[in-house]
């Protein structure tokens, strides 16, 4: 059994774990981040007890689970340039959002991928077993922002899902992509998005897991006149990506301001975190910043107040 393995080598007791596994919905604690579009995001993070057997989880076992490779967010080697990449080529673009995905995946999906995937046990699975990591990763019963086995379990959990779309769209020439909640179909050919939405909304009414709910609010059709955005990132009309003029002009700012020694220690901080991404999404600005300001961002002396 998973708790034996558990005991042994974090040296806890069976009993300790039995009564950590039972306990786990209430082993979190509750703070709120505001959403850039508005509103706050509500995130439970882990107690440090939990969050070790969440990790030991993570990486002796979940990592094994199978994940697509158009799932673009939370998977080594992927990142939200790497979904932009895929849709720069097409001249029209959907974005589809999920309605509150983490709390929509539950303690059932959880269950019915681990009985799906026994391959990731050492032996075979117990419904003890089952039960157990059930309790530990999930909270009240659904996923969580703010566990560490989250991110992972919910790609896992959208296997099939990725697998069916992105063979479904292939032959009406639409890629696709998915970056954690939102789905993105994009293509040359006109009038194919509306159908690709219509078959999605009916498609989403007979899946039995997970159930997922389109946030109707967010789901936008854009082409390649107008302004297409893919997880942030701006596909420009020459098929490049971007932050969008919008940043750009607030980071030239900032830079600026860090040249003449205006910042704080905390804009310091995030406008480090800014060139650093910056670094993976559009070097080419970060190269321009340099000449322009006649900084050097990978020198320590550059960052110091």
């Amino acid at each position: 059994m998973i708790q034996d393995q558990l005991a042994s080598q974090l040296g806890l007791s069976k009993s300790y774990l039995d009564r950590l596994a039972k306990s786990a919905s209430y082993r979190y604690r509750e703070y709120k981040i505001p959403k850039k579009s508005g509103g706050e995001r509500v995130i439970h993070h882990p107690a440090r007890e939990l969050k070790l057997i969440q990790y030991w989880l993570l990486h002796n076992l979940l990592q094994k689970l199978p994940v697509h490779v158009l799932a673009t967010a939370y998977r080594k080697g992927s990142s939200i340039k790497m979904n932009a990449d895929m849709h720069t080529a097409n001249n029209y673009l959907l974005r589809v959002d999920f309605k509150d995905f983490f709390h929509s995946l539950t303690s059932v999906d959880i269950s019915f991928l681990l009985s799906r995937n026994p391959q990731i046990f050492p032996a075979v699975p117990e419904n003890a077993d089952i039960d157990f990591i059930n309790r530990i990763v999930s909270r009240h019963g659904t996923l969580t922002i703010g566990a560490p086995t989250s991110p992972l379990l919910s790609n896992a959990i959208m296997f099939d899902f990725d697998k069916e779309w992105s063979e479904r769209v292939q032959s009406a020439q639409v890629t696709y992509t998915r970056y954690a909640d939102d789905l993105y179909f994009s293509t040359n050919q006109g009038n194919v998005l509306q159908t690709v939405l219509q078959e999605l909304e009916e498609y989403l009414k007979q899946m039995k897991s997970p159930r997922l709910t389109i946030n109707n609010s967010k789901t936008a059709f854009s082409s390649r006149k107008w302004r297409r955005l893919a997880a942030g990132l701006v596909l420009t009309s020459d098929r490049k990506i971007s932050i969008g003029r919008k940043k750009k002009r607030m980071l030239k700012a900032w830079v600026n301001n860090l040249k003449l020694n205006r910042l704080t220690p905390t804009e310091v901080g995030t406008l480090r975190g800014w060139i650093a991404y910056l670094q993976a999404v559009e070097p080419l600005f970060v190269v321009a910043l340099q000449r322009k300001y006649e900084l050097d961002f990978k020198s320590e002396s550059t960052w110091k107040l």
